[in-house]
């Protein structure tokens, strides 16, 4: 071999060498970002409802459930209205709902946020669900937002499928309100959570419906979209195990969806790019209920799905409320 094809074929070794390293990192970094994701900053919108909740017609409490895992936010609404509350109110009753009057509460949403999101992104939904009489219990999932727990493993562990249940009871009793005419919110990965807690065989007939914002069948596909390869899934999934969060094969909600057999609403983005329209058509097939509904949010993706044109929240609420015990 000369000396030009040995010096080329020692860089071509080193080059191999720097980009295996390279993707090792990046898949452990990804790996380190499903079991602990970096801390999220409060939203600029939530922190003005936080400053001046009265300005929104909204009631905000704070309180740490859970012997202080996970920190929730009770918001009520008083009697007045908003300007996007006010909006919410005329397309519902645009579609025949009766409503109460402002500050009149007919039950209760708990709302679990995605990924790297925290309770406080909640609190635009809980102005609009506020306005239909509707009291929003705002959660801090897992190594999210204020949460001291450090991973989050996507509602595959019994603790983690209970906290909905059991954030709604403690708050329900140091706030004294009922835990009837209750539902269910989640977005993304709160959407694993919310179909783990509706699927529970001696909790989650508490809820009285499920709503699912742009989530995912199984995690597994979504990431191996994003890693391009099987084998990068796979590596990926036993990195985030060994960091302490969940084996990503078994965060499997469509298997979850077969014991839920309350009324569930799934709304989905046809623009997702993250988690798309087909992985939310697959989990919506394997719910069990016999009352369920798709929704598709033309132009919405995983960013936006909340804020086009389309009248989305008088659609989740009339859901919400349609399906209340005492409706």
């Amino acid at each position: 071999m000369s000396v030009l094809k040995k010096r080329i074929f020692k860089v071509s070794r080193i080059l191999f060498g720097i980009l295996l390293i390279g993707g090792l990192l990046v898949v452990n970094y990804m790996a380190v970002q499903l079991a602990s994701p970096a801390p999220s900053d409060i939203p600029s919108g939530a922190a003005k409802i936080i400053e001046n909740p009265e300005r929104f017609a909204l009631s905000v409490r704070s309180v740490n459930c859970l012997e202080g895992k996970v920190p929730t936010l009770v918001v009520e609404p008083t009697s007045g209205v908003s300007v996007k509350g006010e909006l919410v109110r005329k397309q519902l009753a645009d579609r025949g709902v009766s409503l109460t009057a402002p500050g009149v509460i007919r039950g209760t949403v708990v709302i679990l946020h995605g990924r790297t999101g925290r309770k406080e992104n909640g609190l635009g939904i809980a102005e609009r669900f506020c306005a239909a009489g509707l009291r929003c219990v705002l959660v801090d999932l897992p190594s999210h937002g204020e949460s001291p727990l450090e991973q989050v493993k996507f509602g595959t562990t019994e603790w983690e499928q209970d906290l909905p249940f059991k954030v709604l009871t403690e708050c329900a009793q140091r706030f004294h309100f009922s835990t009837e005419n209750v539902a269910l919110w989640g977005m993304s990965m709160g959407g694993s959570f919310a179909v783990a807690a509706a699927a529970d065989a001696e909790t989650g007939k508490i809820w009285d419906s499920v709503t699912i914002v742009c989530s995912f069948d199984a995690l597994a596909p979504v990431i191996e979209k994003k890693c391009k390869f099987s084998w990068l899934q796979k590596l990926t999934s036993r990195l985030c195990e060994l960091h302490g969060g969940a084996d990503i094969d078994e965060v499997t909600p469509v298997k979850w969806a077969e014991k839920v057999t309350q009324p569930v609403l799934v709304v989905h983005g046809d623009n997702d790019e993250l988690i798309p329209t087909a992985r939310g058509k697959f989990l919506y097939e394997g719910f069990a209920s016999s009352d369920k509904k798709w929704v598709t949010v033309e132009g919405g993706n995983h960013d936006n799905i909340l804020i086009t044109p389309m009248p989305l929240y008088a659609e989740m609420a009339e859901w919400i409320l349609r399906h209340f015990k005492s409706y």
